[in-house]
């Protein structure tokens, strides 16, 4: 009898793990979880009719992402974790208290961890500055914006493990205080967001839902100093329909649906593009009844923002492409105002894929003085946009003030160069135009930085193309 209970026990733990491989032959799973790509089964010979020798380490990714029942067990597995162990079963999400989940890439901006540096943020503003005259000097006013991470303003259902604080210094608070100084137009949306008794956010997803949205959008188009519709007036529709992204990754079947707000403003304007969704890398929208043209960058946040925002310009683009190619979008899309929207944990993107713009040719106020040094040149051409050529660097060997601006003489032409943040250190990168400096030209290159505000030329470097 031993036995034969042993055998049975034997044959249902094999029955089980073999449901996933032969449930594929009639309910695999076609549809990708969370962030994935659709899975392809893969082909044992290529086009060009040679054998595929990767064909069963393909074979076996396909089977990872395919076989039967992986969404339920996927969910099933993560109401375990979450429910007995309160943790994450995917590795980008962290799971709180009370059903809520937060991006687990926010988690360094929560815990005051690799906060940017002091020179690091003024680059980060030397950017905005570099980006906002080319902005005005194409006829567009330019705004920045940044939308709070979740756990900045609802930190009560971060699980316990967060709770120990590496800093209380945060590259929000750097950003503000350094951009107290300048002239760079700024929408602060952390004061009028932390102040509200009601959550703005989902519970299950890492934005802010549409009434948060609305909040953001009236802050801006205030700042704006642009007449618009508040939507104070408008009859608003409530309904429980808005599965988060957040719970799609951890629980891809039986994602709990949230309560969202409807304004009526998605009635307002019409798609000049083939739009899906708001998810869409780029959106162009036409309102008959309103005036103005808007360039918008914007990331996942601006997805409840389109709405507001198209419904409140005759012409509006929302672009995600990034790094953004500010230069071709203003030329195509001569707009009077230009917004651009960052996560609070996409900040340091502004130092490390700065847009594409053509470097401002300048000249220097006073002749450079020499300064010892190494900078190390690297010409290439631009990834993202054939126009470009790319020249970027490092500079070692010195010590600069966290203020400190870089410029490059290129064929003795000197232009204002982004300041960069690389593995090596703070660095800098101009795009050029690729027909007057091909990046297979010998072109001459030389460094020179604005220390304590005086000029210098580095007077060591290498080149490397």
């Amino acid at each position: 009898m031993k036995k034969i209970i042993c055998g049975l026990f034997v044959a249902f733990c094999v029955a089980v793990c073999l449901i996933p491989s032969l449930g594929m032959i009639v309910r695999p799973t076609t549809e990708p979880v969370g962030n994935e790509r659709r899975a392809k089964a893969p082909d044992a010979v290529k086009k060009d009719g040679s054998p595929n020798f990767s064909y069963l380490t393909e074979l076996g990714g396909y089977y990872e992402k395919s076989f039967a029942f992986r969404p339920e067990m996927i969910s099933a597995d993560a109401a375990v974790q979450a429910g007995v162990f309160q943790s994450s079963s995917v590795d980008t999400v962290i799971t709180g208290t009370d059903s809520w989940l937060y991006y687990t890439s926010s988690a360094d901006d929560y815990l005051g961890r690799n906060t940017l540096s002091e020179s690091e943020i003024n680059g980060v503003i030397h950017n905005l500055g570099i980006i906002q005259r080319y902005s005005q000097a194409h006829g567009a006013r330019f705004l920045f914006t940044v939308a709070p991470n979740k756990n900045t303003l609802y930190p009560d259902h971060m699980p316990y493990y967060y709770g120990l604080r590496v800093s209380d210094v945060h590259n929000r608070d750097l950003l503000r205080q350094a951009l107290a100084g300048t002239d760079i137009a700024y929408c602060d949306l952390f004061a009028p967001l932390s102040s509200q008794s009601e959550t703005l956010y989902f519970r299950r997803d890492s934005h802010w839902n549409n009434k948060g949205a609305l909040l953001a959008y009236n802050e801006v188009m205030n700042a704006l100093g642009k007449e618009h519709d508040d939507y104070s007036a408008a009859e608003v529709t409530r309904k429980k329909d808005f599965v988060g992204d957040l719970s799609k990754m951890v629980y891809p079947r039986g994602g709990e649906a949230e309560y969202n707000y409807y304004y009526g403003a998605e009635n307002a304007y019409g798609y000049v593009t083939d739009t899906q969704s708001v998810e869409d890398t780029l959106i162009k929208t036409q309102n008959p009844n309103a005036a103005g043209t808007l360039y918008m960058y914007r990331d996942s946040f601006g997805n409840a923002l389109v709405p507001f925002f198209a419904s409140a310009y005759g012409n509006a683009s929302f672009t995600k492409a990034f790094p953004m190619n500010v230069a071709a979008d203003l030329a195509a899309d001569k707009p009077d105002t230009f917004v651009m929207e960052l996560v609070e944990r996409n900040i340091g993107w502004l130092i490390t894929m700065p847009p594409l713009l053509p470097a401002a040719e300048t000249t220097l106020f006073q002749a450079p003085s020499a300064l010892g040094g190494k900078a190390e040149f690297t010409v290439a051409p631009c990834d993202y946009a054939a126009e470009y050529t790319a020249v970027s660097g490092t500079l070692s060997g010195v010590t600069l003030d966290s203020g400190a601006e870089y410029y490059l003489s290129v064929n003795d032409k000197v232009y204002e160069a982004y300041s960069l943040k690389t593995e090596g250190g703070d660095g800098f990168l101009v795009y050029l135009p690729s027909d007057a400096y091909p990046a297979e030209a010998a072109l001459d290159i030389k460094l020179i930085v604005k220390n304590n505000g005086e000029y210098y030329e580095i007077t060591g470097g290498s080149y490397e193309d």
